[in-house]
Order: C-alpha cells, then sequence, then structure tokens
C-alpha cells in the first residue's frame, strides 16, 4: 500500500493545510491590526516599531506557514490521486500563487521597508520611499488574502466530493 493514498496521510495533509492556511491569515490579520492602530499619520518611532513587530511575524509565522499550506496541498494533491477533479488542481494552483506571492514579493518587500524604517529612525525623518514600498507590501499582502479567500470558497464547495474521495481512499 502507498502511504500517500492512505487515510492517514490524508487526514496528516488536511492537518497542516489546516495549520498553515490558519497561520497566514492569523498573520495577515495581525497586519491589519497594525496598520489600523497606526492611524493616518503615524510617528517615525512607532513605524519603527511596528516593523519590528511585522518582521518577528514574517520569520516566525508567515513564512514557515505558506510553506506548511503549500506541502499540505502538494500531500492532499497526491493523496486523491486518480480522484483528482479540476478544484484540487485550483486549489493546488492557490497555494503555489501565496508562496510565490508571499516570499518572492512581501517578504522581500516586508525587508526593504523595514530598512527604511530603521533609516527613519536614525535620521529623524521621514523617507519617501518608505510609504510606496509599504503601499506595495499592503497590496500584495491584501493579495494572498483575496487567494486565501478564494481557496476557502473552492475548498468549501468541494468538501462533499473530498469527503466522498475519501471514502474510495483506503
Amino acid at each position: 500500500m502507498d502511504i500517500s493514498h492512505s487515510k492517514s496521510f490524508f487526514k496528516i495533509t488536511t492537518g497542516i493545510i489546516v495549520i498553515g492556511y490558519s497561520l497566514c491569515l492569523g498573520s495577515i490579520a495581525s497586519f491589519i491590526a497594525m496598520n489600523i492602530i497606526a492611524g493616518d499619520s503615524p510617528t517615525i518611532e512607532f513605524l519603527y516599531w511596528q516593523r519590528t513587530f511585522v518582521n518577528s511575524i514574517m520569520n516566525y509565522v508567515t513564512a514557515p506557514a505558506i510553506w506548511l499550506f503549500l506541502l499540505g496541498n502538494i500531500g492532499l494533491f497526491l493523496t486523491l490521486g486518480k480522484e483528482r477533479n479540476r478544484k484540487n488542481v485550483i486549489l493546488l494552483m492557490l497555494s503555489i500563487l501565496v508562496v510565490i506571492n508571499g516570499q518572492l514579493i512581501i517578504i522581500p518587500f516586508a525587508k526593504t521597508v523595514s530598512s527604511l524604517a530603521v533609516q527613519q529612525l536614525q535620521i529623524s525623518q521621514f523617507i519617501p520611499n518608505f510609504a510606496a514600498n509599504k503601499a506595495i507590501e499592503d497590496t500584495c499582502g491584501e493579495i494572498n488574502l483575496l487567494f486565501l479567500i478564494t481557496y476557502l470558497t473552492v475548498y468549501i464547495l468541494n468538501t462533499s466530493k473530498l469527503v466522498v474521495q475519501t471514502k474510495s481512499i483506503s
């Protein structure tokens, strides 16, 4: 028996997806909360401390979460084998998009924005590039939020078929 087609493997991959998804969504929610707290005209000091918080969340929650999310989805895709359908492909593609957007766009921009926040604190002046880079980072975060909401919608619509498919997995 191939382990990737067992019910245990299905449960493990589903658990990994739930953990990764939850951590991704939680980190996005914390960033939204920080932006709301910042208001329209945050101080340089607030922006510095905000970025310190963002760096920690990015390094210890967001980055691992998006990889867990992808690995769980790859596992699910493999588990379903011949029972895969178009919605399973969409779920896998959405998880790949979350990783690409997160690892290749959001995290590098977050590092740039954080570096600019440190420079702002050191010179006690706002740096014009800070707002532009932060806007790009926030927009890409919103795109990942959209990917995650779309993922959840497709998953919910596909749940009844997944239950039927798992019954056929021995």
